[in-house]
């Protein structure tokens, strides 16, 4: 019995000297938290030598937390402090009466183990009775690019429509959630500001206009006493880069010739986007924004002979991303075209 017993002891034993995760550890996929702040969302009556306080709720990778923290409107450089789990953020000026601020983390910080927020964290404190109660808010629309977790920054209208975004600062920023949807908090009423999301898309940490890519609100926000909050201020973000999609179909009764349609560019005529097939049927041609004169033609056996049926379209405008569709070519009368869906 005592025999048996040992031998299912050093079983035991056995199967508890093998690992139940891949060497290493197992995998973190849980994302951190921001334990405290201090000062605490929506404190009032700061004190102008205030520092920032985050505690997090496991060790943090620096450089992301360092990129991802800003207060907004900026009181100054600001300087880290790392204690552990925990942040200081000083800056050498003192904080301005009577004025909301707004420190936010973005949702890209990381913990150690490279895993991010998922949230962004914004936290509200005044030095002066209470918070200003401006609020702008929308939606941020995109067909290919990103819609989540785009920087959205606010100006003063002083700066124009378009401000400077290599050498200005924002006065205010948030990110886009899973949704889509932005809210700028805090703001001072009796001014206006422009609104913009912004695509660093080399990942330099700066707006570089030859590479990224600024989208704006057509117009300018004003948040007044009577007009406090300001909602569906919707972007719409457009790559310049992106093709135009043009359509259609080519329509004929012979079915064992090919067929070539093609996008000729208005300004350089080297420059041709074409496609072809075998017998009728539709087509897809991706071109960059420009004017292209379209055409279409049956291809000959013989090479070097020119096509003698030709069809030909006016001269199409197109810009990125848009979808220019029914541009259709018909040879032969007796071809009966399909109704449009």
């Amino acid at each position: 019995m005592i025999r048996r017993a040992v031998l299912l002891l050093a079983l035991l034993l056995g199967g508890c000297a093998k690992p139940d995760f891949p060497p290493g550890g197992p995998v973190d996929t849980t994302p951190p938290r921001v334990l405290v702040t201090v000062p605490a969302d929506s404190t009032t009556r700061v004190p102008p030598g205030t520092e920032i306080e985050l505690l997090f709720s496991e060790p943090m990778d620096r450089v992301t937390v360092r990129d991802g923290f800003h207060i907004y409107p900026p009181p100054g450089a600001p300087s880290y402090h790392w204690s552990g789990r925990r942040l200081r953020v000083s800056w050498g000026e003192p904080l301005a009466a009577v004025t909301t601020y707004q420190a936010f983390l973005s949702a890209g910080a990381r913990d150690m183990h490279g895993v991010p927020l998922g949230v962004p964290i914004t936290v509200r404190f005044t030095t002066g009775d209470s918070l200003d109660p401006g609020k702008i808010r929308g939606v941020l629309r995109a067909k290919t690019l990103p819609t989540k977790g785009v920087p959205i920054w606010a100006y003063p209208d002083s700066l124009g429509l378009r401000p400077d975004f290599t050498n200005a600062t924002p006065s205010y920023a948030t990110e886009t959630d899973t949704s889509a949807a932005y809210a700028l908090t805090g703001l001072p009423l009796g001014r206006g500001f422009t609104v913009h999301a912004a695509y660093d898309l080399n990942r330099s940490g700066a707006i570089d206009s030859a590479t990224d890519i600024v989208a704006t609100h057509p117009s300018v926000i004003r948040l007044t006493p009577e007009r406090p909050v300001a909602d569906s201020i919707n972007i719409v973000a457009v790559d310049p880069r992106a093709p135009a999609l043009v359509s259609g179909t080519v329509y004929a009764a012979d079915s064992t010739s090919r067929y070539r349609v093609e996008a000729k560019s208005d300004s350089d005529t080297t420059f041709v986007r074409f496609i072809e097939r075998k017998g009728p049927g539709d087509y897809l041609l991706r071109v960059p924004s420009g004017h292209y004169r379209l055409r279409a033609y049956r291809v000959t056996a013989t090479p070097g002979i020119p096509p003698a049926e030709v069809r030909r379209e006016g001269i199409l405008a197109t810009r990125p991303e848009e979808s220019y569709e029914h541009v259709d070519f018909h040879f032969g009368t007796d071809v009966t075209p399909p109704p449009k869906r």
